[in-house]
This record gives structure tokens, C-alpha cells and sequence, in this order.
């Protein structure tokens, strides 16, 4: 009976170190395929990112927008004179 118990513990030892080498791998699978999300992320992100000039600008835009509704007369950039004579209600009105 003591070569019997030894044979299934070594089995058993042998198919618990087998498991966790498979968990183990399929670890490292999902590992290089996260570095390689990662990467393809950074790169889009260097991609699309935006210009200074270009930032620059719409932050100009935007202060000379803030000053035009601050205050009549006070800024450089031209704005239409506009209004809305009626909102939408959200209801259809069939004419």
C-alpha cells in the first residue's frame, strides 16, 4: 500500500504542477496581449493629439468669446448679431 500512496501522490503532485503551468501561460498570454493593446493605444493617442498652434488658437477663441458676452464693443472677434424667435416644444406640428 506505501507504493501505491506514493505512486498517486506523485500523479497527483505532477497534475497539480501541470495545471498551474497552463494557468501560468494563459497569464502570460493575456500579459502580451494587454502590452500590445497598450502600445496600439499610445500610438493612437501620439497620433491624435493636438497641435499647440492649434490649441493655442481655440484658447484664443475662446477668451475673445468670454469678452465679446462680457462686455459690447470689447473684443476683435466678429460675432453675428442673432436670435431665436421661438424654441421647439417637442410636440410635431403637422401643417
Amino acid at each position: 500500500m506505501g507504493k501505491v500512496t506514493v505512486a498517486v501522490a506523485v500523479i497527483e503532485g505532477a497534475a497539480v504542477c501541470a495545471a498551474a503551468a497552463l494557468v501560468v501561460r494563459h497569464r502570460m498570454q493575456i500579459s502580451k496581449q494587454c502590452v500590445k493593446s497598450a502600445d496600439i493605444l499610445k500610438e493612437l493617442e501620439e497620433k491624435c493629439v493636438t497641435p499647440t498652434l492649434l490649441r493655442q488658437i481655440a484658447d484664443a477663441m475662446t477668451v475673445e468669446t468670454h469678452t465679446r458676452l462680457a462686455s459690447e464693443g470689447g473684443s476683435k472677434l466678429k460675432m453675428l448679431l442673432s436670435y431665436v424667435d421661438n424654441l421647439p416644444t417637442g410636440l410635431w406640428r403637422f401643417v
